[in-house]
C-alpha cells in the first residue's frame, strides 16, 4: 500500500493531507524521515509521526452555519450570493455536503478531508435531520413510500425515518446525500416543498445560532463526528 493511502486509511488525513504531511517531513517509516507519498510500505513496516494525532486532528477548524434561503454552496456569484461571505474572516474551509439554494439550515464546514469523508463518503450511514413543509394534505400511504419505497436514477434509496408533525409538516431523517434528494422524493409522491430546513447531522444539531450565523464545533462535538 502506498504512504499516503495508508494514512489516509487510518484517518489521520485525506490523501492531499496525507500528501502534505509527508512532504513536509512529519511522517516516519521505520523511524526515519520518508518524504515520499507513493513510497511502498512493506508488511512489516512501522509508520509513525512526528506530532500527536489527536491534538493534530484537534487543531481543525470545523464550525457550524445556519445557511439563509438564497445562499448557494459554491464559489460562483452567478448561482447566487456564496455562503463563503458568511465566513470569509475564518480561511480556508470548505463546505462538507450541500443544501440548495431554496433550502435553509445547517451546514458543516471544515478545512478537514477525513471528516468530508466521514459525513458523506459513500460508506456512512450518519444521520441527516430535515423539516419538511409541503403544499398537499399528508397521506400515510405517500409517507410510507418516502420512508421505505423509493428508487433514484435505477437506485433503491436507504430507508428513512418519518416523523409527521402535523398535516402539512414532518421530519425525514437521511443516511445518504443524493443531490435535491429529499425534493426529489417528494415530487415523487406528489408533493410540493414549500420549506425545507436541515436541523442536524449527526449528534450536531442547528440550535445555538440565528440565520446566517456560525459558531466553533466544541472538541466533544468534533470527536462525536469522527467517531
Amino acid at each position: 500500500m502506498k504512504l499516503n493511502r495508508y494514512i489516509a486509511s487510518i484517518d489521520v488525513a485525506s490523501r492531499r493531507g496525507a500528501d502534505k504531511l509527508i512532504r513536509e517531513g512529519k511522517v516516519l517509516v521505520n523511524k526515519e524521515v520518508e518524504i515520499n507519498p507513493a513510497y511502498d510500505l512493506e508488511e512489516n513496516d512501522i509508520v509513525n509521526f512526528t506530532f500527536d494525532i489527536d491534538e493534530y486532528k484537534e487543531s481543525h477548524i470545523v464550525i457550524k452555519l445556519f445557511k439563509p434561503i438564497g445562499y448557494v454552496v459554491s464559489s460562483n456569484p452567478d448561482e447566487g450570493r456564496p455562503i463563503y461571505n458568511l465566513v470569509k474572516d475564518i480561511g480556508k474551509i470548505y463546505p462538507v455536503g450541500r443544501l440548495d439554494k431554496d433550502s435553509t439550515g445547517l451546514i458543516i464546514l471544515t478545512n478537514d478531508g477525513v471528516l468530508h469523508k466521514k459525513i458523506i463518503g459513500a460508506e456512512t450511514n450518519l444521520e441527516k435531520e430535515y423539516l419538511v413543509t409541503v403544499v398537499e394534505t399528508l397521506k400515510d400511504g405517500a409517507l410510507g413510500k418516502l420512508e421505505y419505497g423509493l428508487s433514484l436514477d435505477g437506485v433503491k434509496l436507504k430507508k428513512t425515518v418519518i416523523n409527521k408533525i402535523n398535516d402539512n409538516s414532518f421530519y425525514i431523517i437521511l443516511r445518504e446525500g443524493r443531490n435535491r434528494q429529499i425534493r426529489r422524493m417528494c415530487r415523487l409522491v406528489g408533493y410540493n416543498i414549500i420549506s425545507l430546513k436541515r436541523i442536524r447531522i449527526g449528534s450536531i444539531f442547528l440550535d445555538g445560532i440565528k440565520e446566517g450565523q456560525f459558531k466553533a464545533l466544541t472538541e466533544e462535538e468534533k470527536k462525536s463526528l469522527y467517531n
